[in-house]
């Protein structure tokens, strides 16, 4: 006599992939950008969308993305600052990092863009 075990499938895994969140403030002539959660392949196009946003007609002259709550960064994160400096600075408006969260400083710093960022 043979016994055969048939396996159970197992319990589907439910995961909540984390999104990214924007909010916009306005200090003096500045606008801050808020940034919180993970900036990576799946969450940078709305935040250059926003910034495009923000750039086209009378640009701030100074824009701020202020970091401190990002929670995940990589080279599309990278990419995505690049981009965003080079838009700001043919707007006319300069560019600061706020407290970048130490997974952004980490990255910057692994691919050498460390000192490429005006940063507070």
């Amino acid at each position: 006599m043979s016994v055969h075990h048939a396996q159970h499938p197992a319990a589907p895994q439910i995961t909540r992939r984390a999104t990214l969140s924007l909010a916009l403030a306005r200090e003096g002539p500045a606008v801050v950008v808020e940034v919180g959660g993970p900036v990576d392949m799946a969450t940078v196009d709305p935040l250059v969308r926003l910034v495009d946003r923000l750039l086209s007609g009378h640009a701030p002259p100074v824009l701020v993305l202020d970091l401190s709550a990002v929670t995940f960064f990589c080279a599309a994160g990278v990419n995505a600052l690049l981009t965003i400096r080079a838009r700001a600075g043919s707007a006319g408006c300069t560019l600061v990092l706020r407290r970048p969260s130490r997974i952004t400083v980490a990255v910057l710093a692994i691919v050498g863009l460390t000192d490429e960022f005006t940063t507070e």
